[in-house]
């Protein structure tokens, strides 16, 4: 099994007042983004509830507060953004090219026409202003292009509907498994579920490069790679329950299938013709042991492995 030696990107940065890490991201300038909250808003931030025999995330805390944002661009150098308070939970975020602020909670829920969570938060950090967007319900991926475009990619419920969707509510805001907004939440366009296209039931990955992206989906699991303009191609994988991928002139590096560790993942190149062939890797630190990963994120050519302390990339166009 042939082995992938990682290049260190950088440290995880400590911001110091108890500031807890609740998220991190890899913007598409390749900057490492790291989302901390005060410390008495961490346990909040990740607060559940029980219904039925199930296990559901907040969609929103009881009050907001405050996050700060750690960006650290390739060369090394870290910026600190300190952002209002809001009430997502299980916040992801991302920048925009101007240097606003995207932070989303994947939970929204619909309890009447005038009701409902306004789950995407546009920060601008020079004013302090924030404008608070709908982007939907079951959020699995949540990325923005270098032409300020949110690519947003949903789980199963985001696409048939809970906490309200589709009963007895509206139908899911993600009911065709991506959509694109403006950074004021108007969609630009969504995933055409035709007969010709494989149906999205769960996005389980998306990779988000300049202006293009490609998305890796339940459950046929092809890539399908989406140009600027919304031209989509598909190339069919043996692959089944990678969470991210990296992808570049047609070479593919995913990460680990269903039950794979993290150090595990799969390259290969895709085809039109038929599936592609992929080969087992593993991804090991640049001290040759087993990478331990506590996320995974595909940008462009690189896979970006986030740990406790530090954050590290394999890039599938280099040999």
């Amino acid at each position: 099994m042939p082995d992938i030696v990682l290049q260190k990107l950088c440290a995880v940065p400590v911001p110091g007042d108890g500031y807890v890490r609740v998220s991190e991201s890899v913007a598409a300038d390749g900057s490492s983004l790291f989302l901390f909250i005060e410390p008495d808003g961490a346990p909040k931030a990740e607060e559940t509830f029980e219904q039925g025999a199930g296990i559901f995330p907040q969609s929103r805390m009881d009050k907001p507060y405050r996050f700060r944002l750690v960006r650290v661009a390739t060369n090394g150098v870290a910026t600190t953004i300190e952002l209002p308070p809001l009430d997502l939970t299980f916040p992801m975020v991302d920048v925009f090219p101007d240097g606003r602020v995207l932070v989303a909670g994947p939970r929204c829920s619909w309890r009447s026409e005038t009701d409902f969570d306004r789950n995407g938060a546009v920060i601008d950090p020079k004013t302090g202003t924030v404008s608070r967007i709908l982007l939907g319900d079951g959020i699995e991926n949540v990325f923005v292009d270098t032409a300020g475009r949110v690519w947003v990619g949903y789980f199963d419920e985001g696409v048939f509907g809970n906490f309200g969707w589709s009963d007895p509510g509206p139908p899911p805001i993600g009911s065709s498994g991506v959509v694109v907004f403006d950074a004021g939440g108007t969609i630009l366009w969504k995933y055409p579920q035709q007969s010709r296209n494989p149906s999205i039931d769960d996005c389980y990955a998306m990779n988000v490069s300049e202006d293009a992206a490609a998305i890796f989906f339940y459950s046929a699991f092809p890539v399908c790679t989406i140009t600027r303009d919304f031209a989509l191609s598909f190339f069919s994988t043996p692959m089944r329950g990678c969470k991210a991928f990296a992808i570049a002139a047609g070479r593919v590096l995913f990460s680990g299938q269903y039950n794979d560790s993290a150090s595990t993942g799969y390259r290969g190149t895709l085809n039109p013709d038929r599936p592609a062939e992929m080969e087992q890797v593993t991804f090991l630190n640049p001290n040759g042991a087993p990478i331990q990963a506590t996320r995974i994120i595909g940008r462009g050519s690189r896979l970006h492995f986030f740990t406790e302390d530090a954050v590290y990339a394999a890039d599938i166009s280099r040999p």
